[in-house]
């Protein structure tokens, strides 16, 4: 607990814990079923962010020895793979997975340019921090073993599914789920990969690939 109480580490995650929630908050503020003021919501998500990055400064390279953000060595030719890799698996999710998934979680679709620039900026802030940087940085400070702390990071998005599709309204239909379960290991696997070897940004391109498909649904239209 010494290494999340530096002043650097403190002063590090409250900067990307404000540039990041800033991200969220066009998101926040167009969530009409918020329930409570979006400055409230904005300030309790700023102290999760907080948290969640004073993990990943104190402890992803201490016990990973890998930088959290940008690699000591640029590999041109493992960007063109990502971003190959990136857009075969947007296509792929554009024309297998989305449409189904609509059915289930509409509300996570974007309707327009502007729905998509809210919900992009919130996913690509937020989700790659929760799902993989902050959990992978917990795991492998408690247990000291990178292979274990994969593995129980993909356990835990694969809990965070669960409770996710528990909460809709409408059924999955059995090989929709093998699919989102698939998907989901599939993802943290590779965002853990893409961490490991070309830091946080890595992630973030790969992500940003990824939610460009969406524009494919409503562009032109209108």
């Amino acid at each position: 607990m010494r290494s999340l109480a530096q002043p650097k580490v403190l002063a590090r995650a409250l900067f990307a814990g404000l540039v990041t929630s800033l991200a969220c908050y066009p998101r926040l503020d167009s969530w009409t079923a918020r329930g409570a003021p979006v400055s409230i919501l904005w300030v309790i998500l700023l102290w999760s962010m907080f948290v969640l990055w004073g993990f990943v400064f104190a402890w992803h390279f201490q016990y990973s020895n890998r930088p959290v953000f940008v690699p000591d060595k640029f590999e041109p030719k493992l960007w063109e793979q990502v971003s190959l890799g990136a857009i075969a698996l947007a296509v792929l999710m554009h024309f297998l997975i989305d449409p189904q998934n609509r059915l289930i979680t509409p509300e996570t679709y974007p309707t327009s340019f502007d729905s998509w620039t809210r919900m992009s900026l919130f996913a690509i802030a937020l989700q790659p921090l929760f799902f993989c940087f902050a959990p992978f940085a917990f795991f492998i400070r408690l247990l000291r073993k990178q292979d274990t702390a994969i593995a129980l990071t993909v356990v835990f998005g694969l809990f965070v599914l669960t409770i996710k599709l528990g909460e809709s309204s409408v059924p999955a239909p059995f090989w929709t789920l093998v699919e989102l379960v698939c998907l989901q290991v599939l993802a943290v696997f590779a965002g853990l990969y893409l961490y490991l070897k070309g830091g946080a940004f890595m992630v973030w391109w790969a992500f940003l690939i990824l939610q460009l498909r969406f524009l494919l649904d409503f562009v032109g239209k209108g």
